[in-house]
């Protein structure tokens, strides 16, 4: 078919790559949506343009550099797609590795040029792209893969694992195929399936980064509908909700405790030290008690300095479990002061805990008993835990 001869794809791929760069950098300034990351791959895609084979337009080139020039591009491909990707994911590893093997990779490119050897430059360039893209599927796999149903992260890392897979043949093909130095001059272009295929992957990375990109906006609106802005835990609603779906469970014989928290006289620290100190004592108390919970626990803030945590219970009677659980935030709470500027501010807080009733929907009752166990805990001293009585209707269910 001559609508798929190689300079008809090559001419497609530079037109797909001069508009996905366009595309990438109108995200970027225009609408700010993951900047960074948006130009990294604006970046991948003109390099990408630079450098894929075209035949005839590096013939007048010297031929070192028709040599060079699909060797780096290449690898400074990868990088690029490596450290969009890291930025995309959020991902906090530092880019030491990306900068060793990419480093390495370009000096191995030079030194197989300056040997005057057709193979090494082409081998060297291959493997390092072939590792960059074995780490993209990793930071795939570590940054999303959890987070997504396994057929979207099975897709999502597909392209990259495809580029990986592609460059694992292509160094099988460099290393088994007799005579390929001679067979391959440098600037000569793909064969018609190659750059279909090098069409295909490029293409299919951009819309998986677009879908990752995607994905972490629609996360990004989650988060800021259902937690808190200032602490990061649940916000009122979200607590709420969490709270119905576990009183739904409890017939079930899945039991909780719920735990009401106020953080001891607040208001003394935004009056004596602003509300900067404020805002930093509620983060503080959040830190430490997200580090003393479990993963299924919840925690929630309800109001200014007002907390409420959630907490199953293996045994739906099990009352004395949940005040372990309390009893050791609030004892970390008091062990761990706020340092703020040169101040050590001892923060405590005062606890309420109560068993829920098997005919409440909402919760209400549960919340009502652990709240009055709270207003007690404060009027004995604050810096306590106190436990509400369990009701007969708080008995496991039959």
């Amino acid at each position: 078919m001559e609508f798929l001869d190689v300079p008809t794809v090559l001419q497609v791929s530079a037109l797909f790559n001069l508009m996905a760069a366009l595309a990438w950098l109108l995200l970027a300034q225009l609408f700010r949506m993951a900047p960074r990351a948006s130009r990294l791959m604006a970046a991948m895609h003109l390099v990408r343009i630079a450098s894929q084979g075209c035949g005839d337009c590096m013939a007048g080139w010297p031929a070192l550099a028709q040599r060079a020039v699909p060797e780096f591009g290449l690898l400074a491909c990868a990088v690029l797609l490596l450290l969009a990707l890291r930025r995309m994911l959020r991902s906090r590893r530092r880019p030491h590795d990306v900068a060793w093997l990419g480093g390495l990779g370009a000096l191995a490119i030079a030194a197989g040029l300056a040997s005057g050897d057709g193979l090494a430059p082409q081998l060297a360039g291959t493997a390092s792209a072939t590792l960059l893209a074995a780490l993209a599927v990793r930071e795939v796999g570590r940054g999303a893969g959890a987070r997504l149903s396994p057929v979207a992260a099975a897709l999502a890392t597909l392209p990259f694992a495809a580029l990986a897979g592609l460059g694992l043949a292509h160094a099988a093909e460099l290393l088994l195929v007799p005579g390929w130095s001679g067979r391959v001059p440098g600037g000569a272009p793909p064969s018609p399936a190659r750059a279909v295929l090098w069409f295909v992957i490029t293409a299919s990375i951009t819309l998986s980064l677009i879908a990752l990109m995607i994905w972490r906006l629609v996360t990004r609106i989650q988060h800021l509908t259902y937690r808190d802005p200032l602490t990061g835990a649940l916000n009122r609603r979200a607590f709420e909700q969490a709270l119905a779906e576990a009183q739904a469970q409890l017939q079930r014989g899945h039991g909780f405790a719920v735990a009401m928290i106020d953080i001891d006289h607040f208001k003394r620290i935004n009056d004596e030290h602003g509300h900067p100190a404020g805002d930093a004592a509620l983060r503080h108390c959040l830190r430490i008690w997200q580090a003393g919970l479990r993963e299924v626990d919840c925690l929630g803030r309800i109001g200014g300095e007002e907390f409420c945590a959630l907490l199953p219970l293996a045994d739906p009677a099990d009352l004395n479990s949940a005040a372990a659980v309390v009893e050791r935030l609030r004892a970390s709470l008091a062990a761990q002061p706020l340092q703020w500027k040169d101040m050590e501010l001892q923060l405590t807080a005062s606890f309420g805990v109560a068993l829920p009733a098997t005919d409440d929907p909402a919760g209400d009752v549960a919340l009502a008993r652990a709240d009055a166990e709270l207003y007690r805990a404060k009027a004995e001293g604050r810096n306590r835990v106190c436990v509400a009585q369990p009701l007969l209707s708080e008995a496991a269910p039959t």
